[in-house]
C-alpha cells in the first residue's frame, strides 16, 4: 500500500488488485488531506450528461457514526441478535454518497431519476475506493441501510437520496487475496 506521499506513483491496476473490503479499523484518524483526496477522486467519476447529480455527506463524530450504524441492517447474514452492521461506527469517517433525483431527472426523466443516478454513484464509489486503497486506508461499500431513517438521523435534505456508505479508516487487518473468476470464465460470446 502507498503512503500519502507516494500516492502519485501508485498505478490504478495495482490499486484494483490490492483493494480489499475492510471492516476493522485502528483508532488512528484519517487526515483532512486524505479525506479531501478521496472526495476529489469521487468528483472525477463519469456522469451521464455531466449532470454530476451526486453529493456527499461526511460523518466524523462518534455520535454521528453510531447513528449511521443504527440505520444499517445485517441482511441474511445476521447472527443471533446482531441485526445491524455495528462495525460501520468504528471507521474514522463515513462518507454517505447521495444522488439528487431532480438534477438527473430534469434531463433524462424517470431513467435519470433511477438507473442513471445510481450508476453515477457507483462510479463515484469505485473511484473513492481506489483512492482509499492508494492512500493505504481501508473501506468497503455498504448498501444495507434504511435510507429514510438515515436521512432523518443525519438531517439529509429531501431532494437527496442516500445510496451508499463508505466507512473509511486505517485498516486493523489486511485480508488475504480473494479468489476471482478468470476473464475467460466471464465471457459469454466473442464476435
Amino acid at each position: 500500500m502507498a503512503s500519502d506521499q507516494e500516492c502519485d506513483e501508485v498505478d490504478v491496476f495495482s490499486c484494483m488488485r490490492e483493494r480489499r473490503s475492510i471492516r476493522e479499523f485502528t483508532d488512528e484518524a484519517v487526515s483532512d488531506k486524505e479525506l479531501y483526496a478521496i472526495l476529489e477522486a469521487g468528483t472525477h467519476a463519469p456522469s451521464a450528461g455531466n449532470m454530476q447529480a451526486r453529493e456527499f455527506v461526511i460523518v466524523r463524530s462518534p455520535e454521528g457514526r453510531e447513528a449511521v450504524a443504527a440505520t444499517t441492517d445485517a441482511g441474511i447474514t445476521s447472527r443471533g441478535t446482531v441485526l445491524t452492521q455495528r462495525w460501520v461506527s468504528r471507521a474514522d469517517v463515513i462518507i454517505v454518497i447521495c444522488y439528487d433525483r431532480r438534477r438527473m431527472g430534469a434531463r433524462y426523466g424517470d431513467k435519470g431519476r433511477t438507473d442513471m443516478s445510481k450508476l453515477d454513484c457507483m462510479g463515484v464509489a469505485q473511484n473513492m475506493m481506489l483512492a482509499t486503497t492508494a492512500l493505504g486506508l481501508g473501506t468497503t461499500c455498504v448498501i444495507g441501510f434504511d435510507a429514510g431513517r438515515l436521512k432523518d438521523v443525519l438531517g439529509i435534505p429531501a431532494e437527496l437520496t442516500p445510496l451508499l456508505l463508505l466507512p473509511v479508516g486505517r485498516p486493523a487487518v489486511q485480508p488475504q487475496q480473494v479468489s476471482r473468476l478468470q476473464v475467460e470464465e466471464l465471457i459469454r460470446a466473442v464476435r
